[in-house]
């Protein structure tokens, strides 16, 4: 009977797993590819050019100009042709400048309409998207932009429109930095209600509907280190008997096998099957697993019965070599699969629980260590998440591809932004690196815009070129309305005597000016009315 059985617990000795050894293929940290000199890339630009490099947007460029003038010829667009019916080629300091426009927009909110950024309405004065390219402009470069070969796209392929420029990419994604030894895998949803057949659902995340990317990122900062676009079971891609969770892992991990990372995900990739071929490829994972799930042990299939019989804080576990299956009782059963932890390891949590009086009670229950490190570790994609959605360039399109373009702009802006951290506690003695104690991700995606534009730091805000200058107040001095002195029915006390001689003298005159209203001297022997409306008089 299922009351007969007797599960291991925390004092039940767990011989666990003889990690392999932390050897990646490069010292954890930023890797730019040449030797760093004295004063070289201190500049926040720099950074954000390691993942958009000058020939990424020179193809830009090209793409782009082959496609406007492909589209002018055949006579649609013809609203973004100049005058005379040409196209004015883009260059690559206009691509800059649109990335950095796109920034712009995600650092200064005005409203759901783009336009206002060019407004001339007196509210909407001071805004610099006027300086940094004309409206038309704006609009011409969005409806051409390309980032592809349009006469290389493969039909049928549902990323045609930025595969390329995806892969060059996640390219320099994994060039630029060998993750720290924790690592996790997730899925992240670009914000989207475009209507094709990639966009998808998922209930439990802030964005519910977008693209569905499958993001490696590190658990020590957020940086993304490689991903890839999900884009639908019947797309043209085969999913292996071991499912789709299991290839997503295996892809991602490919570049990290054999080097004693740690690998956390949730329930989603988690099987008994992956987590031994990934122990074999020296990758030991944790995860948190369905009880339904293929080989997960029978014995801990009735969380529920048990659950019923034992207080929060309960623990029981089965192993199946290099596999523990763990199920931990706190609010609900969590259940959980590892090849890193062993079951002895337990640490005490504090939990709120309801007293008999209806009040609320704060308890120490026990937790195993495996729950804890998962929790520390397994929200590397979500706390990226969190971070790109910071000022994020996102903005409504009609091409959905441009959307993940614009995703894009805010992964090379985070990753940058880490990259620049990782360089700063390399060189703290550098003057170039130095930054206020209060520098944040904010502050680096202004000199990013600030740079890639070359404006000032402080400057007048531009003017439109038909807006006409308010005319100058007229000149009244400091005073605007007439100031005469007039003889009340009162005597009150002078405030020029007071002020300079410390006497309580008291008068009958005063100014009548609204402003003024004080009572002061005015005779031939003391003009104390003068004095007050000179400029030498100190109020």
């Amino acid at each position: 009977m299922a009351d007969d059985v007797v599960y291991l617990s925390y004092d039940d000795v767990d011989q666990g797993n003889q990690l392999p050894p932390f050897r990646p293929t490069r010292p954890p940290g930023m890797h730019i590819g040449r030797p760093l000199l004295r004063n070289t890339m201190t500049r926040d630009v720099e950074f954000f050019h390691l993942f958009f490099t000058f020939e990424m947007i020179l193809e830009i460029v090209n793409h782009t100009n082959s496609y406007a003038y492909e589209h002018i010829m055949e006579g649609s667009h013809r609203s973004y042709a100049q005058k005379d019916g040409s196209w004015k080629e883009v260059t690559s300091d206009e691509i800059k400048r649109l990335i950095a426009l796109l920034m712009y927009f995600g650092l200064v909110k005005v409203g759901a309409s783009v336009d206002r950024y060019w407004s001339t309405k007196s509210l909407y004065h001071g805004l610099w998207a006027r300086a940094i390219m004309g409206r038309n402009r704006y609009r011409a470069l969005m409806a051409m932009l390309h980032v592809v070969d349009p006469a290389k796209e493969t039909p049928g392929d549902k990323l045609r429109k930025i595969n390329t420029f995806i892969d060059v990419f996640k390219e320099k994604c994994l060039a630029l930095y060998q993750p720290r030894q924790n690592v996790a895998i997730d899925e992240r949803m670009v914000k989207s209600r475009h209507r094709t057949g990639i966009r998808q659902f998922i209930k439990d995340k802030p964005n519910k509907w977008g693209i569905k990317l499958w993001v490696l990122a590190d658990s020590s900062n957020g940086y993304t280190c490689d991903f890839n676009v999900y884009i639908g079971r019947a797309a043209g891609r085969e999913v292996s008997a071991n499912g789709l969770g299991y290839d997503v892992v295996m892809k991602l991990m490919n570049p990290f096998f054999d080097q004693g990372y740690l690998l956390y995900v949730d329930n989603f990739y988690t099987s008994v099957t992956l987590f031994k071929d990934l122990f074999a490829r020296g990758v030991p994972a944790t995860g948190t697993v369905l009880e339904s799930r293929r080989d997960f042990p029978v014995n801990l299939k009735n969380s529920k019965q048990w659950a019923k019989r034992k207080v929060r804080g309960s623990m029981r576990w089965e192993r199946d070599p290099p596999c523990l299956a763990l199920q931990w009782l706190d609010n609900r059963v969590v259940s959980l699969l590892t090849t890193i932890d062993n079951s002895n390891v337990k640490k005490q949590v504090t939990r709120k629980v309801k007293t008999v009086a209806g009040g609320w009670t704060a308890v120490e229950v026990q937790q195993p260590g495996v729950i804890a490190n998962y929790n520390c570790f397994m929200n590397a994609v979500d706390r990226s998440d969190q971070i790109l959605s910071t000022q994020n360039v996102l903005r409504k399109c009609v091409r959905w591809w441009k959307t993940l373009f614009f995703h894009l702009i805010d992964i090379a802006v985070v990753n940058s932004f880490i990259l620049f951290r990782e360089h700063q506690t390399q060189f703290p003695d550098e003057r170039g690196l130095k930054r206020t104690a209060d520098y944040s991700l904010t502050h680096f995606r202004e000199e990013i815009v600030r740079q890639l534009c070359d404006f000032p730091e402080y400057d007048h805000p531009p003017v439109h070129a038909t807006t006409k200058p308010a005319p100058p107040p007229p000149d009244h001095g400091p005073f605007v309305t007439e100031h005469i002195p007039i003889v009340g029915e009162e005597r009150k006390m002078c405030v020029v005597c007071y002020k300079r001689e410390k006497k309580a003298l008291k008068v009958r005159t005063y100014c009548s000016a609204p402003q003024c209203n004080r009572y002061m001297h005015m005779t031939s022997e003391k003009n104390c009315f003068k004095l007050f409306h000179s400029v030498e008089y100190d109020r």
